[in-house]
């Protein structure tokens, strides 16, 4: 009986272990959630409900916000919390409901000329996922926090 306990425990361990895999950027996913920590008690940083921070740079004109339907036109530099630029400045024209979570929540809080820096956490973004520039090499690694300078020159 002793045998058929143990053979079935070591059935089990060999079943699981698979799913047990270490996270190996646990260390970066602490060092974006501490920095997220500090940045939300900077002087004019706004935090949403749903963990989302930015700061009004320009205000813009008041009139018609993005929401889902609309598409933006938008300037944008995207940068780690490193200052690694994964996002040259450039320009572009989207629908907002194809963009990620946490700019879609940014865009919709903007005014047609506004300019805004969105500090977009992990679990509004990539996620646990990397993104590749071309398939070649790890541009934004798991668990990063995007920083985003946005203007908001169009909405459609």
């Amino acid at each position: 009986m002793k045998q058929i306990t143990t053979y079935i425990f070591a059935l089990a361990l060999l079943l699981l272990l698979p799913g047990c895999k270490k996270d190996n950027w646990i260390d970066w996913k602490t060092q974006n959630t501490v920095w997220l920590a500090n940045n939300s008690t900077k002087k004019g940083v706004i935090v949403t409900p749903t963990g989302l921070q930015y700061e009004v740079i320009r205000q813009g004109v008041a009139g018609t916000k993005p929401d889902d339907l609309k598409t933006v036109k938008i300037n944008i530099i995207g940068r780690l919390i490193t200052g690694h630029v994964f996002q040259e400045q450039c320009t572009i024209t989207s629908e907002v409901a194809s963009l990620i979570y946490g700019m879609q929540e940014g865009l919709k809080k903007m005014n047609k000329s506004g300019i805004y820096t969105f500090y977009i956490p992990y679990n509004l973004a990539y996620g646990s996922s990397a993104q590749a520039n071309q398939g070649i090499e790890i541009n934004v690694p798991p668990y990063s926090t995007l920083i985003f300078d946005v203007e908001l020159l169009d909405v459609y």
